[in-house]
C-alpha cells in the first residue's frame, strides 16, 4: 500500500505495529521477534501485519526508517541552526549520543537489526541503505568545512566512516556498562574530531 492511499486510520496502525515491533526486537532479540510475538504484543493477529505490510522484511525496513526519522528529528534542526561546519560537526556528534541517550529501546532494536538481519539473495541488509545515508550526510558537513577553509585536507569519506565508527562503537558499550559515562565519551569524540579535522594555521 503506498503512502499517499492510506488513511489515517491505517497510519496509525501501522505507527502502533511499527512501535510494538521495536519493543519486542529491543525486549527478545531479532531472532525471537516473530510475526506472532509482534502481533500479540499489538493485540492484533498476524494477517493484520501481513495486510500493512507484506511480512516481516518490510516490517523490519520500516523499523529502520523509524528509527532513522527519530534520530534525524532530533539531529537535524540542531545541525541546520549552526554557523559554522565545525560546529555543526560538534552538534552531528552530540546529537547521535543524545539520541542513544533519550531512545534507548529503538537503539537497541536498531543494534539487533543490524548484527542479525542479513540480507538475502535478493539485496543488502536492512540497514544497507540508511547506512550509506548516514556517511553521506556527514560527508555533506566535512564538505563544507574543506570549502569553507575550517578544515584541512583529507579524504572526505575516508574520515566521515572513522566518525561514524566512532559513534557506532557506542551502542555496544552502552548496553553492556551501566556505569558508562556517556558525557564524557561525548566531549572526548568532538575533542578527538574537532582536532582530527581543523585547519592548522
Amino acid at each position: 500500500m503506498q503512502p499517499e492511499s492510506r488513511t489515517f486510520i491505517e497510519e496509525a496502525r501501522r505507527a502502533q505495529i511499527i512501535a510494538c515491533a521495536i519493543e519486542v526486537i529491543a525486549e527478545h532479540g531479532y531472532a525471537n521477534a516473530t510475526m506472532a510475538r509482534i502481533a500479540k504484543q499489538a493485540k492484533i493477529s498476524s494477517g493484520v501485519i501481513s495486510y500493512h505490510f507484506g511480512g516481516k522484511d518490510p516490517l523490519i525496513q520500516a523499523v529502520v526508517a523509524e528509527v532513522a526519522k527519530l534520530a534525524t528529528d532530533l539531529m537535524l534542526p540542531r545541525i541546520l541552526a549552526q554557523p559554522s561546519a565545525t560546529e555543526a560537526l560538534r552538534a552531528y556528534i552530540e546529537g547521535n549520543l543524545e539520541f542513544m541517550r533519550l531512545h534507548r529501546k529503538p537503539l537497541l532494536a536498531l543494534v539487533e537489526i543490524v548484527t542479525h538481519a542479513q540480507g538475502g539473495e535478493s539485496g543488502p541488509g536492512p540497514y544497507a541503505e540508511q547506512a550509506e545515508v548516514a556517511i553521506t550526510d556527514l560527508e555533506k558537513i566535512l564538505h563544507w568545512g574543506r570549502q569553507a577553509g575550517e578544515f584541512r585536507d583529507f579524504h572526505q569519506r575516508t574520515m566521515a566512516i572513522a566518525i561514524r565508527g566512532a559513534i557506532d562503537a557506542v551502542p555496544g558499550r552502552l548496553f553492556h556498562d551501566p556505569d558508562f559515562d556517556l558525557d564524557l565519551l561525548t566531549r572526548e569524540l568532538v575533542a578527538t574530531f574537532t582536532i582530527a579535522t581543523r585547519r592548522q594555521p
